[in-house]
Order: structure tokens, then C-alpha cells, then sequence
């Protein structure tokens, strides 16, 4: 597999043989809350990712408005991804989950409205949003299934 990774406790686990189609940076209250920082997240298809392992699922209403399904490891309780609803077949990881995070820089930042004033990036964001992105992320998802 070209990219792995799992929980902390390792019972959940990801594999991918393809780099993420967009790799994106929120800067909202809620991934804020979610995450305890900023949330640094790949996006897949569904079909194009495999988990393996229990989770439990939160669902809350992301910066959008529409509902985000969270899903937990049972046993460290670590984020491994999220369906959002407002892209019906994607998959959201948090960076974090990837053994090769340092791999996969973001390009895109939303809600920089709300964004951290101290926060800075090192040249890699290539756009930024003020409110959720939600076009401006289908196009780069677009654009990158094109591209598979």
C-alpha cells in the first residue's frame, strides 16, 4: 500500500494506494473543538480507501451547516475519518491518521474567517476562503478525479 496509517492504538486501520485528491486545512470553530487545533484533512473517495476496525460515529453540524459523520476508534477514541454529507460519496482523514503526514500538505484553507491569528503556513496554500470552501473544494475534487 502506498499510504497507511491508523488510530492511535492501532485498531484501526487505514490503506490507500492513491494520494489524496484534496488535502485541506479548516480553520472553524467546530473541527476547532473537534480536533483540540486546526484540522488538516486528505479527501477520498469512499471506494478508494479501506478501513478495518470498530469505530462509533458522532454526528454534528459542520461549519456548513450540514451534518458530519465522525468516526471514532471504540478503544483510543482517535478520529480516523468523516463523511461529510455536503460531498455524498467522499471521505474526510484527519492528517494525523497517515504515518506519512508529513507527505501531504494542504492547498486549501477554509474559514479564514475565524482562523487563528498567529497561525501561518510555509507557502504550500495555494487558495483561501473565508466561509466552509464547499464550491471551491468540489472544483479541486473535480479536477482531481479527472486526474486519476
Amino acid at each position: 500500500m502506498k499510504n497507511v496509517g491508523s488510530c492511535h492504538c492501532k485498531a484501526v486501520a487505514i490503506e490507500t494506494d492513491l494520494d489524496p485528491m484534496l488535502v485541506a486545512q479548516c480553520n472553524c470553530n467546530n473541527c476547532r473543538k473537534m480536533s483540540g487545533s486546526v484540522r488538516v484533512a486528505t479527501m477520498y473517495a469512499e471506494d478508494e480507501i479501506k478501513f478495518t476496525g470498530e469505530t462509533d460515529v458522532y454526528t454534528y453540524s459542520g461549519g456548513s451547516g450540514n451534518d458530519i459523520h465522525s468516526h471514532f476508534c471504540k478503544k483510543c477514541n482517535t478520529n480516523v475519518f468523516n463523511l461529510p454529507t455536503v460531498m455524498e460519496g467522499m471521505v474526510s482523514v484527519p492528517l494525523g491518521v497517515f504515518e506519512n503526514a508529513n507527505e501531504f500538505k494542504p492547498k486549501l484553507e477554509i474559514w479564514t474567517s475565524t482562523k487563528l491569528d498567529w497561525l501561518k503556513d510555509d507557502g504550500c496554500i495555494m487558495e483561501r476562503v473565508e466561509d466552509s470552501g464547499v464550491a471551491e473544494r468540489l472544483m479541486t475534487l473535480l479536477e482531481s478525479l479527472e486526474n486519476r
